[in-house]
């Protein structure tokens, strides 16, 4: 594991795969089934979680010609919107919110965001509830306090999330809510009195 996190942290790599400088590997590990062997090299797994990373995206027209930058930028986003949505029709809805947001210089407060500080920065166990103290912690990834993407990805998305973030639905929403735990389904709202109602 610890060779596994030294080689995403890894310039050369990083460089191989033209990922912007500073950054690592999370977000570019997709998620798949992989079939690896006994005594395979640390660098020849990543190698494979980064060619079909690269292979799913010429899928998807949209992010064709983004320079580095501007494609990590989506990259975020998506990997947002994988941990917010559970029913893939709602994924370029989902995004359209968050690209509203953005537009308007408004906080996503994504409590998925949230769920990363805690868990894979703090190390705390998944919280139940976010709490209003969870919403001020002091981190930028916190959604809740900046109006802008965090620095970097919070998951490693797949292809619905993707094809999302590169083609957000064209809506006036800027709320969601879950309103249906069973089936993942969420309410989207203009306005923020419909957002309380839902």
């Amino acid at each position: 594991a610890k060779d596994f996190i030294q080689a995403c942290n890894d310039t050369k790599i990083l460089e191989k795969y033209n990922i912007p400088e500073g950054k690592n590997l999370e977000g570019y590990l997709f998620p798949d089934t992989y079939f690896f062997t006994e005594g395979m090299s640390i660098e020849s797994i990543v190698d494979k979680f980064l060619e079909n990373f690269f292979n799913k995206l010429s899928e998807i027209e949209e992010l064709k010609g983004l320079s580095p930058e501007d494609f990590y930028q989506t990259l975020v986003l998506a990997s947002i919107i994988e941990r917010e949505y559970r029913v893939p029709s709602e994924a370029p809805v989902i995004a359209s919110v968050f690209t509203n947001r953005i537009k308007h210089n408004i906080g996503l407060y994504s409590c998925a965001t949230i769920e990363y500080i805690l868990t894979e920065i703090q190390g705390l166990p998944h919280p139940d509830r976010i709490t209003y103290d969870d919403l001020k912690i002091d981190s930028p990834y916190n959604t809740s306090k900046w109006a802008a993407l965090p620095p970097g990805p919070i998951s490693n998305p797949g292809l619905i999330a993707l094809k999302a973030a590169a083609k957000p639905a064209e809506t006036d929403y800027f709320y969601f809510v879950l309103t249906d735990p069973a089936t993942g389904s969420h309410t989207f709202s203009k306005s923020f009195d419909q957002h309380i109602k839902a």
